[in-house]
């Protein structure tokens, strides 16, 4: 039998050494805690924001060296920072971003998309973060199109054949189009292609007239097809503003990416990159 006052004493030591370990687990813990909530002193993840968008777009989103790049991707990471998420891109048809959005699928897109009456049954949109015109793009040899109003070139375009992207506002604005005020350019053909390289080359084939297209791509595709050979006729047929298209059911969303554009346009940050991407 163990004698009483030795019994006592160990006794104490193991409660003295218990305390000694909880209080060393209770400031590991404490440390570890500081920076993450699941304890493994590893970061939290991020939520991810899925974004649709369709690269066959310069300079707004386009491919490069197997990625895809460009003004708007630019653009929604940095609004991706400031709402604390990572981004997903998913590259796929234009015509494909707002079902991918109204459907799930996707979070949101960003792919130069013109907010009109007709998506906006569909989705919600952002604040416009950009806005432009619609503009020719005609032969370098040229000698038709010599109007220097819209009156004047939209009577020029009639009974032409016009190259326009599927899905894009000049599609709409040769054809007609009712919501958005676009009366259609009479007797003319719309030639419809899948993107502004496929309907630069059939210009330079004699295959259509000219091209309807947005100002800012269609000047860089004139500027990489070269000058000589295609040109721009700078004069405004339409403007329009582009925004962010999101899911009807993420008006929280709508909320801090709003905020985060204007945050970005009132840094300067939105300046730099129309500079970086040579964007007027």
């Amino acid at each position: 039998m163990m004698k009483k006052g030795i019994r006592l004493s160990i006794i104490a030591l193991l409660i003295a050494l218990m305390a000694i370990s909880v209080l060393g687990g209770c400031k590991k813990t404490e440390e570890g805690s500081s920076d993450n909530t699941d304890g493994t002193g590893s970061e939290p993840e991020k939520a991810v924001l899925t974004i649709a968008t369709n690269a066959e777009f310069e300079p707004f989103e386009f491919m490069q060296d197997n990625q895809i790049v460009g003004f708007d991707i630019d653009l929604i990471n940095a609004i991706a920072e400031k709402i604390d998420m990572t981004v997903e891109l998913k590259n796929m048809e234009f015509d494909g971003t707002v079902a991918a959005v109204q459907s799930g699928t996707c979070k949101a897109a960003i792919s130069g998309m013109t907010i009109t009456p007709k998506r906006e049954k569909a989705v919600i949109f952002s604040a416009p973060y950009y806005s432009t015109t619609q503009i020719l793009l005609v032969r370098g040899d040229d000698d038709v199109f010599t109007g220097e109003t819209k009156e004047a070139l939209d009577e020029q375009l009639k009974g032409k054949t016009i190259g326009v992207c599927s899905g894009f506002t000049g599609e709409s604005y040769v054809k007609g189009d009712e919501d958005m005020g676009f009366a259609g350019i009479a007797d003319a053909k719309a030639t419809v292609f899948d993107n502004i390289s496929l309907a630069v080359t059939a210009l330079k084939n004699k295959s259509i007239d000219c091209i309807v297209m947005d100002g800012t791509v269609a000047k860089q595709a004139a500027a990489s097809a070269g000058n000589e050979d295609i040109k721009v006729i700078d004069v405004t047929l339409t403007t329009e503003n582009y925004a962010i298209a999101l899911n009807k059911n993420d008006e929280a969303l709508k909320e801090k990416i709003d905020a985060a554009i204007k945050e970005l346009k009132d840094s300067g940050k939105i300046a730099e990159l129309y500079e970086k991407w040579d964007i007027e």
